[in-house]
């Protein structure tokens, strides 16, 4: 069984988390497993917060690991939604999450 990093997205999936955001995900990379991304209490994201979870999964796949969603919430989905990117982050189908 491959190991799993959770990375907790935090109420505000936005600009202004985004350095903080990008550091979990800089250390998840390192690691080297497959990644759980926590995102149950988003109450608010925007382009860059979409942005880097985007560029973080690109990042995963060419080291042959993952990332899958856990618990996303509507907000999220609503956002990646009006900005076409639910298919991008795979928010296609929220109950094959983690």
């Amino acid at each position: 069984m491959a190991d799993i990093t959770t990375i907790e997205c935090g109420e505000r999936l936005s600009i202004e988390g985004v350095e903080a955001l990008y550091g979990k995900m800089e250390s998840a990379l390192q690691q080297g497993a497959d990644i759980c991304l926590d995102a149950q209490h988003v109450q608010y994201a925007d382009t860059a917060g979409l942005q880097l979870i985007a560029a973080f999964q690109q990042a995963l796949n060419q080291t042959g690991h993952s990332a899958a969603w856990s618990d996303p919430s509507p907000a999220l989905l609503e956002t990646a939604g009006y900005l076409g990117l639910t298919e991008t982050l795979h928010l296609n189908n929220p109950t094959n999450t983690i």
